[in-house]
């Protein structure tokens, strides 16, 4: 009987075992997938600030063109709008930087 007892207790062993391995690879896999779903929203954010850059850019040139100062191109409105509106992606960058980085130090 004590061999019986003792495949039995090696089996609810092995069992525990599994178990716990399951839920450590399942868990690992949402962080895995969350991680990605972040890293696609900061590639968003990424190409977002890469265009109101290129349109800064292009509207500073077309001022300048048009003969106006530098400084009414500094105090330009629209321009001002899109250095508004790239903050804020920067802030949210940074949120999701914050994001990735408690993901990865739960690991």
């Amino acid at each position: 009987m004590g061999l019986l007892q003792r495949l039995k207790d090696d089996f609810r062993s092995g069992l525990a075992t599994l178990r716990l391995g399951t839920a450590h690879v399942a868990g690992r896999a949402l962080e895995e997938t969350e991680l990605l779903r972040i890293r696609l929203e900061v590639r968003k954010i990424d190409q977002q600030l890469s265009d109101l850059y290129k349109d800064i850019g292009e509207r500073a040139v077309e001022m300048k063109e048009r003969g106006e100062t530098a400084e009414r191109v500094t105090y330009d409105e629209e321009i001002g709008r899109v250095v508004r509106e790239i903050q804020q992606l920067k802030d949210a960058r940074k949120k999701l930087d914050a994001e990735m980085d408690e993901i990865r130090d739960e690991q």
